[in-house]
């Protein structure tokens, strides 16, 4: 039977001791520490050195989309304001900061949706309807 030649295993780094270990090994040699943990941060290692670009772009998209909801709502339906305002800084910190985008748009829904939906009752009378007046004054 002819020898085949085999490629030597691939090493990955244990991230706890810094030692070599082997892909077919059971764990690292040097601080026992399981062979799918070894994996595991070493995938997660990659991704984060690779997807630096990818998160600032994820931060930029959601400062951008954000602040252009704020800046239309001003200059369309500054009523909306009061709603809109503080739903935009939950999304902004969700998506921009945090990079979270889905729950800074779930919590941007949330606040603009549901909030109002709330208070509709008091929606025509008091403070939101003194502070509607004042945003949409041609003065201001």
């Amino acid at each position: 039977m002819p020898k085949t030649r085999t490629m030597p295993d691939a090493e990955l780094t244990c991230p706890l001791c810094g030692a070599a270990v082997p892909v077919a090994a059971a764990a690292c040699r040097g601080c026992h520490l399981p062979i799918a943990d070894v994996r595991r941060h070493t995938v997660s290692a990659s991704r984060t050195g690779r997807s630096w670009t990818r998160a600032v772009g994820i931060r930029v998209v959601g400062v951008a989309l954000y602040a252009g909801i704020v800046a239309w709502c001003l200059w369309q339906l500054p009523a909306t304001l009061p709603f809109v305002a503080p739903a935009a800084v939950a999304g902004l910190v969700l998506h921009g900061v945090r990079a979270r985008p889905w729950w800074g748009l779930l919590a941007f829904a949330a606040l603009v949706v549901v909030l109002p939906f709330l208070l509709a009752p008091a929606l025509g009378t008091g403070a939101f309807s003194d502070l509607a007046d004042w945003i949409d004054d041609p003065q201001w």
